[in-house]
């Protein structure tokens, strides 16, 4: 694989290492304004929707999780000198297109999160 390949490749891969950086890091604002909603004078009635966005972002956490893990495993694949052996170029063709498919449905999903969160709170607070 040629040098210019392999740097954006590393370029892609840092990139995704950003994006997920960040998208922790909303998670857990999104998380903190959950647990402030519930330390004040709520309607009870909303409490299961409460608990949904909960558990959605935990799933988030997870999400975040598997896909920094896929990232590293890929990273590993283009520090190795061996790129010559068809064998890995294949691996790292198929890892990049399905971790560029997982990172943009997981932005999407959590963009949406994001927004369906809001919303209910505008809507749902007093």
């Amino acid at each position: 694989m040629s040098q210019i390949k392999l740097k954006q490749l590393q370029h892609e891969s840092d990139t995704w290492k950003r994006e997920l950086g960040f998208m922790m890091d909303e998670n857990v604002r999104l998380k903190n304004r959950l647990a402030e909603i519930l330390k004040t004078e709520f309607d009870n009635d909303l409490l299961e929707d409460i608990e949904n966005f909960q558990n959605r972002f935990i799933r988030e956490d997870e999400v975040i999780s598997l896909l920094r893990k896929d990232i590293a495993k890929l990273d590993k694949l283009l520090v190795r000198e061996i790129f010559e052996d068809g064998q890995i170029i294949d691996n790292v063709n198929r890892m990049l297109k399905e971790i560029r498919r997982n990172i943009g449905i997981a932005e999407s999903q959590f963009g949406k999160l994001k927004l369906e969160f809001n919303s209910y709170l505008f809507e749902n607070l007093q």
